[in-house]
């Protein structure tokens, strides 16, 4: 478990060359490209779960993340795969259309890696990776009126492989009684900074709806991650490394906490409102 602390901003696409410029130069930190599929399980709903909402207990229904690492040349439009895939890529990425095949995304999550069936192999990806994923919870963040960063608690774990003749995320899941809620793609840039500190501006699409969340601009994450709750001095010292990079950039882009609920994996009691 880790203590993640963030704040959010957005630019739009005009001001994507201003934003890399001004990052590698005031940090002296290179973009390094990424592409994610994030996909959010939630408890089967035919199975009848126990809830408990006392004054000394609460049990309710939570949401699980499965994340995947998209390969990178998956990206490249050039049938030979041989094109570089940089940060200039995502200047492209302004319209609805998912630049990776969706029939990739959905035998990620329906086969195992080492299908024959695996689309990637007539694009000359071995598929290598495709059987990593990491599984993760997020509980709500703190309260507190006087909090000038978002501090969460991430629960997360690694499923290497899964075996059997029909093994698959699908099948996995379903082992632990959890169906396919939505899943979205994810593309964009990382910058690591010093003190841990990283900064990300992403491309999101929606895979339910097909259509890109974040048309007409980009989603900004700036967060640091603390290994231990427990270490006040370390999650004090990253706040104001956190809140000093809210400072540098004020007056070109506004970081600020983002909806705590928006970010809680909790489904809340059937029958009453959290």
């Amino acid at each position: 478990m880790v203590q993640q602390l963030s704040l959010f901003g957005v630019i739009d696409d005009e001001s994507y060359d201003l934003f890399v410029s001004t990052m590698t130069m005031s940090y002296g930190s290179s973009p390094i490209i990424f592409a994610n599929l994030d996909t959010m399980w939630k408890p089967d709903p035919a199975f009848e779960i126990g809830e408990t909402n006392s004054k000394n207990q609460l049990v309710e229904k939570n949401r699980i993340k499965m994340s995947q690492v998209l390969p990178l040349d998956l990206l490249s439009k050039d049938s030979t795969g041989e094109k570089t895939v940089d940060s200039t890529l995502l200047k492209e990425l302004q319209t609805d259309e998912l630049p990776i095949p969706l029939k990739i995304v959905q035998h990620m999550i329906n086969n195992n890696s080492s299908d024959e069936t695996d689309p990637t192999k007539s694009t000359g990806n071995s598929g290598t990776g495709f059987g990593t994923w990491t599984m993760s919870i997020s509980d709500i963040p703190a309260a507190g009126s006087n909090r000038k960063v978002c501090m969460q608690s991430i629960t997360e774990s690694v499923l290497i492989d899964s075996i059997g003749p029909n093994a698959s995320t699908q099948s996995f899941m379903k082992q632990l009684c959890y169906v396919l809620d939505y899943l979205y793609v994810s593309i964009g840039i990382r910058f690591h900074l010093k003190h841990g500190l990283v900064v990300e501006l992403q491309k999101v699409w929606d895979m339910n709806s097909g259509k890109q969340i974040t048309k007409g601009g980009f989603l900004i994450k700036a967060y640091t991650n603390i290994k231990r709750a427990t270490d006040i001095d370390r999650l004090n010292y990253s706040e104001q490394i956190l809140l000093n990079l809210q400072k540098e950039l004020q007056g070109y882009l506004d970081l600020v906490m983002a909806d705590r609920k928006s970010m809680n994996s909790k489904m809340g009691l059937d029958n009453e409102s959290l």
